[in-house]
């Protein structure tokens, strides 16, 4: 250091410490920005920490109300994740405004440069931004969760993985779905509460429908007392009586209320013991009136039920149509002939 700077120094201190000093500068600065700065810091940590222990109150409420239902925590784990990063972003963002402020930045560019950006993001990720909120308020009222079987759309399937952007399902035949949900316009959700399984089995029309109600009831005891089943009907089932009837049969529907995502399996379970009480009360089931075999020619043959008394027997007629005309189907389509019920 040369000689002459050297001593300069201790003759420039005490004009530094002076009245009017740097040192004089420091301490008006630190008393009045500086302790507002330390105020907003230590403002913007306290709320910080109040609305996480909020938001942690919240979340464990949320959590005794899905155990009580018997629902997964996925529900209220990401509602609380989301919370406290909104909270902590919002709070720390507006602090460091503040701070930028008292530090004597003119925030009016700053601010008019986030706008335009903001309103840039906003047209580009707008579908982005949908994606979230919907996401968000779907979380929020809780309309399905991991584990829900529900209809979005045209697609049925099981919830096997939600976020905030997207919701995934796995349909029966395996296929994963991956659904955006600002696409969301309905979902039907058939594991929330309880659901109905409405069984439909069709009787000879010249059946005794006494018979057939007691036959039914009888069915639905079993149903009950099944180990296996009887656990996910809710309710005996509530037998509603005809439904379709047609020239050979009778549809009678029955309802039955099972837990949710029960339902397919408690239907299978009751035509099962349908069928075995109807074939011991030797009770009629309904068979096609008519069958429609198409030839591989394209040539429809039309054949009648069989008689009543199980011969067997009945009448064939040759139509002069051709398979697309009678079947709506192309005539060359396959080698082998179609049998179509009617």
């Amino acid at each position: 250091m040369p000689r002459p700077l050297a001593l300069s120094i201790p003759q420039r201190i005490p004009a530094l410490l002076g009245p009017n000093g740097l040192g004089e500068s420091v301490l008006r600065w630190s008393l009045s920005h500086g302790v507002r700065i330390v105020i907003i810091v230590a403002t913007t940590y306290v709320l910080s920490r109040a609305a996480r222990r909020l938001v942690s109150r919240l979340e464990q409420r949320l959590r005794t109300e899905d155990a009580e239902a018997g629902r997964s925590p996925q529900r209220s784990k990401t509602f609380a994740e989301v919370s406290r990063s909104v909270v902590m972003m919002a709070a720390w963002v507006i602090a460091s405004l503040l701070v930028l402020g008292e530090l004597g930045l003119d925030l009016t560019p700053l601010i008019a440069s986030a706008s335009v950006v903001g309103v840039a993001l906003g047209f580009g990720a707008q579908s982005l931004v949908r994606d979230f909120l919907t996401g968000f308020f779907v979380l929020l009222e809780d309309q399905y969760a991991i584990g829900d079987v529900v209809e979005i759309g045209q697609v049925t399937g099981t919830v096997e993985r939600f976020t905030l952007r997207m919701t995934s399902l796995r349909s029966e035949d395996g296929t994963l779905h991956n659904i955006a949900n600002g696409t969301i316009q309905r979902v039907s959700n058939s594991s929330a509460g309880w659901a109905r399984a409405l069984v439909d089995v069709g009787v000879a029309l010249e059946a005794d429908l006494r018979q057939v109600w007691e036959a039914f009831t009888t069915a639905g005891e079993a149903l009950l007392a099944d180990q296996d089943v009887g656990g996910m009907v809710l309710e005996p089932p509530d037998i509603l009586g005809p439904q379709v009837m047609s020239e050979s049969q009778v549809i009678v529907r029955v309802a039955i209320k099972t837990q949710p995502g029960r339902r397919a399996t408690v239907a299978r379970a009751y035509r099962h013991e349908v069928k075995g009480v109807l074939e011991e009360s030797q009770i009629p089931i309904s068979s096609p009136s008519s069958m429609m075999i198409v030839e591989p020619d394209g040539k429809v043959l039309s054949m009648s039920a069989p008689a009543g008394d199980g011969s067997g027997s009945g009448q064939r007629t040759v139509s002069s149509g051709s398979a697309g005309s009678a079947a709506g189907s192309e005539p060359d389509a396959d080698d082998g002939p179609h049998f179509l019920s009617h």
